[in-house]
């Protein structure tokens, strides 16, 4: 476990981790402002977009809520203002995902015609979800994999006057009457995205509840497309994830090999620059140029989907560096040649950093632009093994513009990952009975899903860290997605000897299982497959997913995904912790709606407390409450 002791000049960390705490005293020694310094000069931030009511839609405004203007100048409250704010905000996240899906359905096309350097993965995957959704799963594997990919878009393009197939064949029954209630079952997520984006213009929908029913809605398009959808493509094209073992921490950096980073959130064409790596022809391009060969490191999700999935990377994968808020100080080592930003999380403030360095910022996305970044390689599923040859030569030819002044941290930490559905069901024996058991025994209190990003305002990465120390204490299972997993990788959190710091009864299930209490499902995207792993064990139990004793906490959410994230998880069912405080408390509606009123209407609700201890405690508290109902 990494103990942070390194801190600014005001003595406050601001990372929770030790080497991130050194690279901001290398860059503060260097004069060059990164992202915690950038956070100071932000302060005091506005208090109105804060609470969610300010509203720039029209050019009457801005307009803000105050007691002395308690209505903008159409006569919208604030009820209507931070409602319509949450839709928009969720409508991003809406979009950004069904990019993604849209870029693994044409590639999943693409394989099945030989024109990339990838193949089918997992047949059996495959073969089953073709089976659910309708098609004759026994046709030859190309032609079906076409056909699904056919179907998946056929269902993003549906009208939303059209019930999604998807939350038919795979949502749990109890789940579907609920949303029939309150008509709040989706079409497709480009309908659902268009009619919420209408809906939130000025003076089209000015009704707060049924704008945030409208969020609801959207929510659940984006989980059955936009994470378990595309989750499902990714795994039949590049292997469902098994448990493996990897390294994460900026130590992990080899000063010798020409080093790229795979940044982002999408791993196709990373996945291909680590094929293209093992060729002899690139090895020997890396060793002319004094390097000793080439590394692939993965930063935020990119780097989570190559983890999960070292089989198919085969070799060139040296692990995590971290997550989002780390980028400018893995480049600030002076040890990156080449930094792959693929769709999302790249800041502006990579640029800054790079530019002090030598390394070279390369778009392999064709909606990622940056100020400054004139290298784009913009993926295309039928010319990606040339491209990612293009990408290993730029980082060759800028290795050989690597300074002397590098500088690497030494921590790092062991990490095992690669946990699904599937791959626990393999440690189980092939049945989830055994985790049912010790849930059941009380060895295992409950289940929480602790997911998203990291942010400033929190402290990187503290709240989460100390929520998952919390909740592992108390015999509290802990499943990672996203910016979390790196979290507790770094920390150390995702090895067999972390059950140390866990109660007595999940102690002794680690310890048998030779499993951490902390599992990494992944990335972003892979918050689909802790749904998929809920819908599970409900089925197995017999019960609506809101009586299981199981939480989802984003204590660092950050964007518009987390936004659409969060509404999903409320709409499952499941009390849904999030931090900072969101932007809804200038409306008491949407926040009472939200925090109180949602549990009746959904059995999900949102709780806010900033308080890492405190959000621990209430929500075992909750699952002592949801054990007790079901006598366990």
């Amino acid at each position: 476990m990494s103990n942070c002791h390194t801190c600014d000049a005001a003595n406050v960390c601001n990372s929770a981790h030790e080497s991130i705490n050194q690279m901001y005293q290398r860059t503060t020694d260097m004069g060059l402002s990164t992202i915690f310094d950038r956070h100071q000069d932000q302060q005091p931030q506005c208090g109105f977009g804060m609470t969610g009511v300010c509203c720039q839609l029209c050019s009457h405004g801005p307009c803000r809520i105050t007691p002395k203007a308690p209505r903008g100048i159409c006569g919208a409250t604030a009820d209507t203002i931070v409602a319509r704010n949450l839709v928009r905000l969720a409508s991003h996240g809406a979009a950004a995902y069904s990019h993604h899906l849209e870029e693994i359905i044409k590639t999943i096309k693409a394989t099945a015609e030989g024109k990339t350097p990838y193949t089918i993965a997992d047949e059996n995957k495959l073969r089953e979800i073709a089976g659910v959704v309708g098609l004759d799963n026994t046709k030859e594997k190309n032609q079906l994999a076409i056909e699904l990919a056919d179907v998946l878009l056929h269902e993003m393009r549906k009208g939303s006057d059209e019930m999604l197939a998807l939350v038919s064949l795979f949502a749990p029954k109890t789940r579907i009457e609920t949303w029939e209630k309150l008509g709040i079952v989706p079409g497709g997520i480009l309908s659902e995205v268009r009619d919420a984006m209408t809906k939130s213009m000025t003076s089209i929908n000015t009704d707060p509840v049924d704008l945030v029913l409208t969020s609801l809605r959207l929510s659940l398009s984006t989980g059955y497309l936009g994470l378990v959808a595309t989750i499902t493509l990714q795994d039949i094209l590049l292997g469902t994830p098994q448990i493996t073992k990897s390294e994460a921490d900026l130590g992990i950096i080899d000063t010798s090999t020409v080093n790229i980073v795979a940044h982002g959130h999408v791993p196709l064409v990373a996945t291909a620059v680590l094929q293209a790596a093992q060729t002899e022809e690139m090895q020997q391009l890396a060793k002319a140029a004094g390097a000793t060969g080439i590394n692939v490191y993965g930063s935020m999700c990119t780097g989570q989907e190559l983890m999960q999935r070292q089989e198919i990377t085969s070799g060139g994968f040296n692990g995590q560096l971290g997550n989002w808020l780390m980028q400018e100080y893995y480049v600030a080592t002076g040890a990156m040649d080449l930094v792959m930003m693929d769709m999302n999380c790249s800041t502006p403030g990579l640029k800054t950093a790079a530019d002090r360095f030598h390394t070279k910022l390369v778009s392999v996305d064709r909606v990622v632009r940056m100020e400054g970044v004139i290298d784009h390689v913009d993926y295309v599923p039928e010319k990606v093994a040339e491209q990612a040859k293009d990408l290993i030569k730029m980082a060759v030819e800028t290795y050989k513009k690597r300074g002397t002044d590098v500088v690497v941290p030494t921590q790092k930490s062991a990490a095992i990952s690669g946990f699904s559905v599937e791959s626990i069901l393999g440690a189980l024996g092939g049945t989830l009975d055994p985790l049912l058991d010790a849930v059941k025994a009380g060895a295992i209190k409950g289940i929480v899903a602790v997911v998203g990003c990291t942010n400033t305002r929190n402290g990187h990465d503290t709240q989460g860290l100390a929520i998952m120390k919390e909740l592992i204490k108390n015999n509290v299972l802990v499943l990672n997605a996203g910016c979390m997993s790196s979290a507790a990788q770094v920390d150390g959190l995702m090895t067999p000897e972390a059950a140390e710091l866990a109660g007595e009864g999940l102690q002794g299930v680690c310890k048998t299982l030779g499993i951490p209490p902390v599992l990494n499902f992944g990335s972003c995207v892979d918050i689909g497959r802790v749904g998929v792993a809920v819908t599970a064990i409900a089925n197995a139990l017999g019960v609506d997913p809101s009586q299981l004793p199981v939480a989802v906490s984003a204590p660092e959410y950050l964007e518009q995904k987390a936004v659409a994230d969060g509404f999903f998880a409320v709409a499952f069912g499941l009390l849904t912790h999030i931090g900072p405080i969101p932007p809804v408390t200038g409306s008491e509606m949407v926040t009472k709606l939200l925090t109180q009123d949602a549990e009746q209407l959904l059995g999900g609700r949102v709780l806010v407390q900033e308080d890492p201890t405190q959000a621990a405690q209430e929500i075992i508290a909750h699952i002592e409450t949801k054990r007790g109902n079901l006598g366990i």
